[in-house]
């Protein structure tokens, strides 16, 4: 069962444990790059994560690419702008980033910031879904992964490197794959 299905599926437990791990550290990350000050940031991504328990049981995956990264960064966008407002709305000389803006686009699906988003969303979940994968494959399979699928790099001078054959190298890069699609298929596109 994916990770997604499994907190789908209850409120509380090691699946949560480990979305959350995953999903408030890219929430964090994502808003800190975008130059607002730790404590908006902190702010909204609360406000984020409230949001995707609330309602992540209602959430519908329509089977295309990105849907559930697309839901998040309407979430984002959406969590951005109300508070924004009401930072406005308190302090007429609020001198924060205007995150308004910032939401603007990230609810533009052919801005920039959202093929940003994309990008970073996509880079940043499949290095945590194999770092949970750290238990279950040897780190000798896991770097024939990493070069072989995500470097693309020569299967010979992988297998070379890391003291196997080309066939087991490729057995490697298959099996964490397969682990990878199982554990992450809805979060992102492997």
């Amino acid at each position: 069962m994916t990770l997604l299905d499994r907190v789908r599926q209850t409120q509380t437990g090691e699946s949560w444990t480990e979305f959350v791990s995953v999903y408030e550290a890219l929430i964090s990350a994502w808003l800190r790059q975008q130059a607002l000050s730790e404590a908006d940031a902190d702010d909204i991504r609360q406000e984020v994560m409230q949001t995707v328990v609330q309602e992540i049981g209602r959430f519908d995956h329509n089977g295309r690419p990105g849907a559930f990264r697309n839901w998040l960064r309407r979430i984002t966008a959406n969590r951005m702008r109300r508070l924004w407002q009401t930072r406005q709305r308190r302090a007429a000389d609020y001198a924060g980033a205007d995150f308004g803006e910032i939401a603007e686009q990230l609810e533009d699906d052919a801005s920039r910031l959202t093929h940003v988003w994309d990008a970073d969303h996509d880079r940043f979940v499949l290095n945590r879904l194999i770092g949970m994968l750290n238990g279950r494959f040897s780190p000798t399979s896991l770097a024939a992964f990493r070069r072989l699928a995500i470097g693309q790099e020569d299967p010979a001078l992988v297998a070379n490197d890391l003291g196997m054959t080309i066939g087991a190298a490729r057995v490697a890069q298959h099996r964490v794959l397969r682990a990878l699609k199982d554990l992450g298929e809805g979060l992102i596109d492997v």
